[in-house]
């Protein structure tokens, strides 16, 4: 006789919901609900055999989990919209949301929160990411960690107020730095065309290298930390046309030097 595999549902389509159902789709039948039809959510019945539908007015009810993988100005409106019964297995995917703001009958909500960067192309080493659940009860918890055990067995529970510091921190670390990362490819362009970011590859690897035995304060080099103002000047200089970069290398290197006192 055939195992009837369980269900699990990915309400979404975006870059979450493809690592989500790339990580689950060989242990579960994956059924993807998007709010309209769209080359994306054709892909996840292509790559992983889901089920997929266009609405998400009629949602199968016997579900393991259901994953809530959309824009966080999206997620009241989605649980609003779903109808399920009260036990439920909710999972919301955001650092933001604030689940004290959820009026709902289901029971079980919790956050799903890897500290990671999703990107389609990329591939997610799981067992290295550090997941966030932060549930509406103890008995959602519990739910949700059986769940979240398929991804990493690094996991912390953590309120609103402490998600909102930890993703902060994560913007400061990825997001802002990537932006200093752009700026850095088109300079490096500008250099030579057949340089890039990829040129600084080996100093970016060693950057982060060393933060596994040193804190980010001892691992701090450059011209802000030897207060050497020749070089910041000259800097400064050859960004006087580029004025909010200018702007932000001034204020990095005064942050920095505050740092180091």
């Amino acid at each position: 006789m055939l195992e009837v595999r369980k269900k699990i549902v990915i309400i979404g389509c975006g870059n979450v919901a493809w690592h989500l159902a790339n990580q689950l789709y060989k242990k579960f039948d994956l059924v993807v609900y998007n709010h309209k039809a769209n080359a994306q959510l054709t892909e996840f019945k292509k790559e992983f055999s889901a089920h997929t539908y266009s609405s998400i007015k009629k949602i199968i009810p016997n579900a393991e989990a259901y994953f809530i993988c959309v824009t966080d100005s999206s997620i009241a409106s989605v649980i609003k919209t779903i109808s399920l019964p009260p036990a439920s297995n909710i999972l919301i995917c955001s650092g933001n949301f604030d689940l004290a703001s959820v009026k709902t009958k289901l029971k079980n909500i919790s956050i799903f929160y890897p500290i990671q960067t999703f990107s389609k192309e990329d591939k997610i080493k799981w067992k290295d990411t550090l997941v966030v659940i932060d549930s509406v009860s103890q008995a959602a918890f519990l739910k949700a960690q059986s769940v979240c055990m398929y991804f990493s067995k690094q996991l912390i529970q953590l309120d609103y107020q402490q998600r909102l510091k930890l993703h902060l921190a994560a913007v400061l670390v990825n997001n802002f730095t990537n932006a200093l990362f752009v700026e850095a490819d088109k300079m490096m362009q500008a250099v030579r065309k057949d340089l890039n970011i990829t040129t600084l590859l080996p100093l970016i690897k060693q950057s982060t290298k060393k933060l596994k035995y040193m804190s980010p304060k001892a691992a701090q080099t450059g011209p802000a930390k030897r207060k050497d103002q020749v070089v910041i000047e000259k800097h400064l200089e050859i960004l006087k046309n580029n004025k909010d970069l200018k702007q932000i290398y001034t204020l990095l290197s005064e942050l920095i030097s505050k740092q180091q006192k």
